[in-house]
């Protein structure tokens, strides 16, 4: 079995649903509430294949609560890391 490490600082990708973006809207108006000048959401941007890209910690932290066996997905089940983020060791 091959084994890798990711630092939580690199950049994963992933293909936000309705949902997700539900999500990330509802946690900006949560923040709005407790800090009015803060802009209005903006849905993050997408690349070409529709995906969009967060450090590691931040997806976590953003989707990790909501999460669980039989949730509903925030986003596609794959997770893109680029392989400038993963590093092989060897067991």
């Amino acid at each position: 079995m091959k084994t890798a490490t990711v630092n939580i600082n690199n950049y994963v990708k992933v293909k936000l649903n309705e949902f997700g973006l539900s999500v990330m809207k509802s946690n900006r108006e949560e923040l709005q509430r407790m800090a009015p000048s803060l802009p209005d959401f903006t849905p993050p941007s997408t690349d070409s294949d529709g995906y969009s890209k967060f450090q590691l910690w931040s997806l976590m932290e953003t989707f990790g609560p909501i999460i669980h066996l039989g949730c509903e997905l925030p986003f596609d089940s794959e997770i893109l890391f680029t392989c400038e983020s993963v590093t092989e060791v060897d067991e």
